[in-house]
């Protein structure tokens, strides 16, 4: 007979138990101490328990009375009175009846197996619901039927039949135990221990408290026996700690025997002793066996596990050093993998050591990746990290999954598609995809390039409803085939977006998958009118009269194909040509020194160098000889020609004569060397006119000063006192001679700067230190004129690099334009200010304004505007170009805003100076 947990027993198994049961409760009643109405333990509770937790529900009709039956026996053979014997027996049925049905509650057929701790306490739980309702029925007929104690009596029989039923059910509940070679030597060794031990403690003569003793060689048991063995052993502890005391042996029949204890008292200390020693050793060995089981566990799925499995560790800073691995991973990874780091095993661009940490910081359950394998090129795995243990130092667990075949596959179908999506997008031919249904599910680049139609216009649209389709069409382009195997060609026409008519030959054919089912229709148009040109187009130049040789030429170098062209150019026959060395219609002397002497093949070799395996040469001029000995400049080309009918492999000669093109080349290299000497002439004569003018400049201010000089002195009568009606006169020489002398200033001024020849003194210059010697120059200007000048400047200086001699000219210039060219009452302001980087000089005034469209020529030399010619306003038209000049020497630039009796704006703006020193005076 099995007892193992789930297993049920035989009928005659059964009956065994019920002798059993009525064995047990006489062998109770003969070890209760004398003068006791209930024994100090109840091994029939437990094996009734037994009895109705292993055989079936349905059995328990008969069961039931059984065991009622063999209880009344024992408590009758044991001299009970008969009303109280049959009270016990009722209670003794009830009890297994209880604690039976609460184990195997939830429709359970039999007794669970104690492997767990839950297990257990369900065991604990019933034991007391048992105890409870057992000793509730006991003390209350002993009360009743025997003048019996009630609490004496309920202690005894709660405690008596709890302690049975927890030392007897767990050997029926328990899972069974493996023998060991561990166990040939440990067992017999605690045994004799614990029997050594028990014997001394409960010895007839024992007065010392020392029934704690056996209890630390039970938890041995407990921690390196399994659950069945530390069972028997518990089981065999309590019979024999049970029969001792009863006998008046230890320390609990010493205090018994002193009065301190009652037999009700001792009988339930004794069990209440039994208890404590199930409860500290099953749950232990419980424990101990779940630990055990889990780690066989994960050791065999460990070892057999088809997936590879690493055990890692933190050392020496290394957060992944790999401590063992079971043969799947041992079969992925490099044989040295124990004791290297995982990212010395695996190609990962992920640094390893920030997901360790965050692992240990609790951010991160585990890490999953796909990486390569080092020293296993093409080598794919998939890698999981997580974290199984921290203490005592970080334990790692990783799975490795060889995923070589699934990349290797996905990899061909990515390139596979690629390759699809490549081929469909790149040929020439129109591709429409449709459904089963004739629905546009996928159209290639050549169908939009070809029709004018976007994608989008086309997706999704029914075949016969295409948008290319000509007029009055049907069935449209080719329908669909009626067979699986069937393809249908037909010729038609598309209609592009434009209106061009094209003629198109469709091949219709269904996609079947791996089943051989039909999945999709494939329409391929070949645009047969690019084709038919194509064709003409051969036949033309192979056939017609143009200037350009197309040269056949056969691996050896002997002419093969000698065109219309090559007819003309050379006025050879082709007839007579074909097999001759194409080499021969080369110069000779220009052979030889392009190819270090060769002749022959040889030389023809050296020519095609480098193109045999695709391209052509470069092109290149080439002198070729006609048959009239003419000699041609011909630009050539040489490239590879296939016939793959043929599979022959030979070259395709391209030559352009190109002497008339090299011969008007020449003339134009000789026309542009022309025109150079022209324009550096020319820039000879600007250079002459610039020192003309600088000449004349300077030769005519010296005469007309010395005219200007001596009319001031006739004007001032120091020789001679003038007459009234001289004096008009006078000033008119003086005031024309000024006018010629600022006239010859201005133009050796532009002179100079146009030169170069003009000294500058370069230097860190305040704009605003300019402003007084300014408006010193035109004060004079200013009398009489009614005009208001005000200068704005800021509170710092505002530096610039340059001349401040040239700056305050050009102030001055704008200056004396304002001045001429605004009416009396009129305003003029000078501002001075740094602006985004820039110092800014701005001079304007509430004059007559420029026109717009004369603002453009405004900087030119010599230009007066319509308004100053209208209004007879003197000037000569070089002072805008001077303040030009000096602006642009000094790397600014001028702005003008302004408009017909609206005034004028002037804004010089030059680059601030690089310098943090207050600039004072002119620099």
């Amino acid at each position: 007979m099995s007892l193992a947990g789930r297993d049920r027993i035989s009928w005659p198994a059964a009956f065994l138990l019920l002798a059993g049961i009525l064995l047990a409760g006489v062998a109770a009643i003969e070890l209760a101490p004398a003068g006791s109405p209930a024994a100090s333990w109840w091994p029939a509770a437990g094996l009734a328990v037994a009895l109705l937790g292993l055989t079936p529900r349905s059995w328990w009709w008969t069961l039931v009375p059984g065991i009622a039956a063999m209880s009344l026996a024992a408590n009758v053979i044991g001299d009970r009175p008969l009303d109280l014997s049959c009270c016990y027996a009722i209670a003794n049925a009830a009890e297994a009846v209880v604690v039976a049905s609460f184990l195997r509650r939830g429709g359970r057929t039999t007794l669970p197996e104690l492997a767990t701790v839950e297990v257990l306490l369900r065991l604990l739980g019933a034991a007391l619901l048992g105890g409870l309702t057992i000793a509730t029925i006991a003390a209350t007929a002993a009360a009743a039927l025997a003048d019996g104690s009630f609490q004496l009596t309920w202690r005894a029989v709660f405690a008596s039949h709890t302690a049975s039923v927890l030392v007897i059910l767990p050997l029926v509940m328990s899972p069974a135990a493996r023998w060991t070679r561990r166990l040939a030597w440990e067992l017999p060794l605690q045994l004799g221990a614990l029997a050594a031990v028990t014997a001394l403690v409960f010895s007839p003569d024992q007065t010392l408290s020392l029934d704690f003793i056996p209890l630390p060689l039970l938890i041995w048991a407990a921690l390196r026996f399994d659950v069945r063995l530390v069972a028997w052993e518990v089981f065999g502890f309590a019979v024999t700690v049970t029969v001792l005391s009863s006998l008046g042996y230890g320390t609990f029949a010493f205090d018994n025997r002193r009065g301190e204890l009652s037999a009700f008292g001792m009988g339930a200390i004794v069990q209440a002793y039994v208890v404590v020693a199930v409860l500290m050793t099953l749950p232990l060995a419980i424990g101990v066996a779940q630990r055990r089981s889990s780690e066989q566990l994960f050791r065999r799925n460990f070892t057999e596990s088809v997936v590879g499995m690493l055990l890692m560790r933190s050392r020496g800073g290394h957060p992944f050093e790999v401590i063992d691995m079971n043969d799947a991973a041992a079969r992925l990874l490099p044989a040295d993998t124990l004791g290297r780091s995982l990212a010395e095993v695996l190609d990962t661009a992920e640094p390893l050591e920030p997901i360790a940490a965050r692992m240990l910081a609790g951010s991160l359950d585990g890490w999953k990746s796909q990486t390569g394998v080092r020293g296993r090129p093409g080598a794919r795995v998939e890698v999981a990290v997580s974290l199984l243990a921290t203490d005592p130092s970080p334990t790692y667990a990783a799975q490795l999954l060889d995923v070589t075949t699934e990349y290797d596959a996905r990899r061909r179908i990515e390139a596979a598609e690629k390759l699809t999506s490549a081929t469909l997008d790149t040929t020439a031919a129109m591709i429409l995809v449709t459904d089963l249904y004739g629905e546009v599910v996928r159209v290639n680049g050549a169908a939009t390039a070809l029709t004018g139609f976007r994608e989008d216009e086309l997706l999704g649209t029914r075949i016969w409803d295409i948008p290319f389709a000509p007029p009055g069409s049907d069935g449209y382009p080719a329908g669909l085939p009626d067979a699986i195997d069937a393809q249908i060609s037909r010729e038609t026409d598309v209609v592009t977006r434009a209106g061009e008519r094209r003629r198109v030959l469709w091949n219709t054919s269904y996609v079947r998958d791996e089943r051989d089912r039909a999945t999709h229709v494939v329409l391929t148009g070949t645009d047969l009118t690019a084709e038919r040109t194509a064709a003409g187009l051969n036949r033309h130049l192979l056939e017609a009269a143009i200037t350009t040789a197309l040269i056949g030429i056969d691996p050896h170098g002997r002419i093969t194909v000698f065109n219309a062209g090559a007819v003309n150019l050379l006025g050879l026959d082709a007839q007579d040509t074909v097999g001759t060395p194409f080499v021969d219609l080369l110069d000779p002397d220009e052979l030889a020194q392009r190819c270090d002497g060769l002749t022959g093949e040889d030389a023809f070799a050296r020519l095609v160098a480098g193109i045999d395996g695709g391209g052509e040469t470069a092109t290149r001029d080439w002198t070729w000889t006609g048959a009239d000995g003419r000699r041609h400049t011909v630009a050539t080309t040489l490239s590879v020609a296939a016939d793959r009918i043929a599979a022959r492999v030979g070259y395709l000669c391209v030559g352009r004569d190109v002497t008339e093109a090299r011969a008007s080349q020449e003339m134009l290299i000789a026309a542009l060397e022309k025109e150079r000497l022209a324009v550096q002439r020319m820039r000879d004569l600007d250079t002459a006119k610039s020192d003309f003018v600088s000449t004349v400049s300077h030769e005519l201010r010296t005469p007309v000063t010395s005219i200007v000089g001596y009319t001031e002195i006739l004007e001032d009568g120091t020789l001679v006192e003038p007459a009234e009606e001289q004096r008009p006169l006078l000033g008119s020489i003086a005031r024309n001679g000024r006018r010629l002398i600022m006239l010859c200033d201005d133009l050796l001024t532009l002179s100079g700067l146009d030169s170069g020849a003009a000294r500058w003194e370069r230097g860190a210059v305040d704009l605003t230190s300019i402003l007084v010697g300014a408006e010193d120059a035109v004060r004079a200007q200013l009398v009489g004129r009614g005009l208001t000048l005000e200068n704005v400047a800021p509170g710092e200086p505002v530096p610039v690099l340059g001349d401040a001699v040239q700056l305050e000219r050009a102030l001055t210039n704008l200056l004396s334009n304002a001045i001429k060219f605004t009416e009396p009452g009129g305003r003029i302001t000078v501002t001075v200010e740094a602006v985004g980087g820039e110092a800014c000089l701005t001079v304007s005034d509430t004059g007559i304004g420029i026109p717009l469209e004369e603002q453009e020529r405004l900087f030119q030399r010599f230009f007066r505007s319509s308004t100053a010619q209208e209004r007879a306003i003197q000037g000569t038209g070089l002072g805008l170009s001077i303040v030009n000049a000096i602006v642009s020497a000094h790397g600014g630039r001028i702005d003008v805003r302004s408009a017909h009796l609206e005034g004028t704006t002037f804004t010089i703006r030059l680059p601030i100076a690089p310098i943090t020193a207050v600039i004072t005076g002119r620099g």
